[in-house]
């Protein structure tokens, strides 16, 4: 694995500088990274495969979801129907047969782990941060003071001096129109 939410930089081999909220995650479920080495496709193809032959059986027709909670339950409905179907690899039966089977082998889950990304931030004279072209309010007493902005999939949570400021629903652009010259390329 490869990843940019991953690996903050790539070193010689399988050299990697981890980055500390990946680092952190791994170290919660107790699982250590390894990595493929740079330009060696062979190394990750078989999961690219998989990948690429899944995308179709869960995406065409394309479904509609109101939120992101929607979406999530049915690709795991989707997902779980999958695994009952697709035959392992190996052992006999199906990846849901092997799954059951190993269950009892494997340590309990642990609480999930908190997934944000953390950026730090200074809060505007005005009392917003910026985040993706948008602004979000912050109490007025930490004006021109830094934060740090936890940013998860659907919401943004703002912390400073060891306390939640406030939280704000991430608005999410929907519009993917790129701005294109003439001639089709990307205008800076």
């Amino acid at each position: 694995m490869d990843a940019k939410t991953a690996v903050d930089r790539v070193g010689r081999g399988k050299e990697r500088q981890v980055n500390m909220r990946f680092l952190a995650m791994a170290n919660h479920y107790v699982f250590e990274p390894e990595f493929c080495n740079p330009a060696a496709g062979w190394e990750k193809g078989q999961v690219g495969k998989n990948v690429q032959d899944a995308r179709p059986r869960l995406w065409n027709p394309m479904p509609n979801f109101p939120d992101l909670a929607s979406l999530n339950a049915w690709l795991e409905r989707r997902c779980m129907e999958f695994w009952r179907e697709i035959p392992h690899g190996t052992l006999s039966g199906s990846i849901a047969d092997a799954w059951g089977s190993e269950q009892a082998a494997l340590m309990q889950l642990p609480p999930a782990f908190d997934g944000f990304v953390e950026q730090s931030k200074r809060v505007s004279p005005t009392c917003l941060i910026s985040f993706e072209r948008n602004r979000y309010s912050v109490r007025a007493s930490f004006a021109n003071r830094p934060i740090s902005l936890r940013i998860y999939p659907d919401r943004l949570v703002v912390a400073a001096e060891g306390q939640i400021l406030c939280e704000h629903d991430r608005l999410i652009q929907r519009s993917h129109h790129l701005p294109v010259n003439r001639h089709g390329k990307l205008t800076p």
